[in-house]
């Protein structure tokens, strides 16, 4: 269920010493009112007990340790931008932050559009992103007023902030791009997107030149040859395209190289990396 471990060794300083330091780790279900959900494998392992609203942890080191771990500070959060329809009635693209928590069976949903004036400021609900704040968001969650949850919110989008903005950036300059005129000049406003997205592009190009070796740029290359993407919204899902591609023709055998891997990096792809991607590779249309 957690990392048990993990955790013991992240909250060090809530540890507290354990009256009967020669007692039985597995055996104490009754003296802490609680069930035993892992047991200690060992004189070094960790036992874990449920104890209502609580985890507590028991391990010998330097005497019988025990930690209390509140359950409704076991919580995730997951903060990313939507660029595709996943059936929420929201216009594209828009923000969404996942709060769950396994211990409490509670979780929650927030989710926002994300805007783009005239000076390529975004924002939501009116107000302007930042990287250093995230928006005002409410969650129907026993733990919301937390200032635990509060700081891990605010960690969470600072850590996701710098990803989001660009996908956004880039998302709403290929949409603008996409229904520019083709025969037109370029007025300023153009021009600055124009090179707005081209410097985003080159930025995450030479970041993914590191994470992709040539073997596997190769045969996304190929698979390029065979795929259009008609709009800004459409530039997401390259991996299944290529997972067509290794199931059917088995181009990780042709290329040598590790499908699964391949897949799982191509998973892992923020938007504006994908859109990196398929310029980078794409043939030349003329």
């Amino acid at each position: 269920m957690y990392d048990w471990n993990a955790l013991w060794h992240i909250h060090d300083n809530y540890r507290t010493g354990y009256v009967r330091p020669e007692a039985d780790i597995n055996l104490l279900a009754d003296e802490l009112q609680g069930k035993l959900v892992k047991t200690a494998r060992d004189a070094r392992d960790l036992a874990v007990y449920d104890t209502g609203d609580d985890y507590t942890l028991l391990r010998h080191d330097n005497g019988l340790q025990m930690l209390r771990l509140p359950k409704r500070h076991l919580f995730d959060i997951g903060v990313r931008l939507v660029t595709a329809d996943e059936g929420q009635a929201l216009a594209l693209p828009y923000l969404e932050v996942l709060v769950d928590n396994l211990a409490t069976g509670e979780e929650a949903a927030w989710r926002a559009e994300v805007h783009c004036n005239e000076a390529g400021e975004l924002s939501i609900n009116g107000e302007t992103l930042s990287p250093d704040t995230p928006p005002a968001m409410q969650f129907a969650l026993s733990f919301n007023a937390e200032p635990r949850f509060a700081a891990a919110l605010q960690e969470a989008w600072q850590e996701a902030a710098e990803h989001v903005t660009l996908d956004a950036a880039a998302w709403f300059n290929a949409e603008a791009l996409e229904h520019a005129p083709e025969d037109a000049p370029l007025d300023a406003r153009v021009q600055q997107m124009c090179d707005r997205y081209a410097e985003i592009i080159r930025r995450e190009q030479a970041l993914l030149s590191r994470r992709f070796s040539d073997a596997e740029l190769h045969l996304v290359a190929e698979v390029l040859r065979g795929v259009h993407f008609d709009s800004a919204e459409s530039c997401r899902g390259l991996w299944l395209a290529v997972e067509v591609r290794i199931l059917h023709d088995e181009l990780d055998h042709k290329y040598k190289v590790d499908g699964e891997a391949l897949l799982e990096k191509l998973r892992a792809l923020g938007y504006t990396q994908e859109v990196a991607l398929i310029e980078a590779l794409s043939p030349v249309q003329h």
